[in-house]
């Protein structure tokens, strides 16, 4: 089996259920597409033709340029993603993804640590941090990008492909409150069977 270059979004979703990408890969259908995905769609759009008319003070940044759904891949990684914007400076490269959620999770950490990677491949530079910008709240939050979270994305990266590599499907996330509004929920028999 030849495994097309991974993304970011795999990577995102590999920490928050390792279930979902292997699905994706594995099961010979068309990703269901819910409700909840057309909305953060239009509120990806929205929040980007906002930002384009805001100064960069939610950054903490006085001066750069934005650039928006920024494409970006390493052949090193096998890894390709788009990014929702990129902050320029004279002195730094910054990713920032916008999420419709009023926290950050470790998954959506784990997925700027991911772009901060590509960036650093696509642009041939260090990326020492990132922003997760809060859409219901219009808050940046700043993330570090570490040698520990470059690690645990090629780490994942690596799992992930021998997950699919295998068809050897992996456990379900320990957090069943996730799998209620899952796409691939239908699949999971032996979550289904424990009462999610």
């Amino acid at each position: 089996m030849n495994l097309p270059d991974l993304t970011v979004t795999d990577v995102r979703q590999h920490v928050y259920c390792p279930r979902i990408p292997y699905y994706r890969y594995t099961l010979p259908l068309e990703r269901p597409v819910t409700a909840k995905m057309d909305l953060g769609r239009e509120e990806h759009e929205t929040t980007s033709a906002k930002e384009s008319r805001r100064t960069l003070k939610a950054y903490g940044i006085k001066e750069g340029e934005r650039r928006f759904g920024v494409d970006l891949y390493s052949r090193q990684l096998h890894l390709r993603g788009k990014i929702d914007m990129v902050i320029f400076t004279r002195y730094e490269l910054i990713p920032v993804e916008y999420k419709m959620t009023s926290g950050v999770g470790l998954h959506h950490k784990y997925q700027l640590a991911a772009y901060a990677m590509l960036a650093e491949h696509t642009f041939s530079c260090t990326v020492s941090r990132a922003f997760v910008y809060l859409t219901p709240e219009k808050r940046a939050v700043e993330v570090p990008i570490t040698a520990a979270m470059r690690e645990r994305v090629r780490r994942v990266l690596r799992e992930l492909r021998r997950s699919v590599w295998n068809e050897r499907l992996p456990a379900p996330t320990p957090h069943r409150g996730r799998c209620t509004g899952c796409e691939y929920r239908r699949f999971c028999g032996d979550v289904l069977a424990g009462g999610a």
